[in-house]
């Protein structure tokens, strides 16, 4: 009993109602639904970055993003190669032969990551594109099967619908032959009611005479 008070009770039959099919009542129905989704208000962004409590990086990008400040230009500066602005100044000098070291040490490295992919970025990328084909092949599947299921759902609905229509038009010939039946008793009643009081009106008037 408690299981089928969860049960909602559905009373669409889009496959045997078509009031749906008159133009006047889609946009009834449109309007309807327009207004619903007026009062609607839409989901506001959450106030704390719980999710990324442990990245800091995340949690910032997040704060920047929801209060929407633009993303800060990339800086290049580190990268420029120049002449310190002070020739005479040794620390200025030391300053930009680190700088000198540490371009030099990244374009090393560049040159070393180039070699590497030369050497297997090919087959690399052969083993993603493969597990990545693996991948939408499963979904592809995925998403075939979940239309089947909902083609079978669909003409298990249509062929439920279609077995009720004919009970339900059963039904409603039934309740017209009903009503039918009694505004046909109620007439009779009327007639029979009339026909009494006047028969008992001529009655009290033989009675006076």
């Amino acid at each position: 009993m408690a299981e089928n008070s969860r049960t909602p009770t559905l009373d669409s039959l889009p496959y045997i109602d078509k009031e749906y099919d008159d133009p006047a009542v889609r946009e009834q129905v449109l309007s309807l639904i327009q207004e619903e989704m007026g009062r609607m208000s839409p989901p506001a962004i959450p106030k704390s970055a719980s999710l990324f409590k442990s990245s800091e990086l995340l949690r910032k990008e997040y704060e920047r993003v929801r209060s929407g400040r633009p993303m800060p230009a990339f800086d290049i500066e580190r990268y420029k190669l120049e002449a310190p602005a002070d020739p005479d100044s040794e620390e200025a000098w030391r300053g930009a032969a680190e700088n000198a070291g540490a371009q030099l040490e990244h374009q090393g490295i560049r040159l070393v990551n180039l070699e590497l992919l030369q050497q297997f970025g090919a087959n690399a990328w052969k083993l993603n594109n493969y597990q990545k084909q693996g991948l939408l092949d499963s979904i592809e599947e995925a998403t075939k099967k979940c239309k089947d299921e909902g083609v079978h759902l669909n003409k298990a609905r249509k062929y439920e619908q279609m077995e009720a229509r004919i009970k339900l038009q059963d039904l409603e010939s039934r309740w017209s032959d009903g009503v039918r039946q009694c505004i046909e008793i109620q007439a009779a009643n009327a007639q029979l009611r009339s026909e009494i009081e006047s028969a008992s009106s001529a009655h009290s008037e033989q009675k006076q005479q």
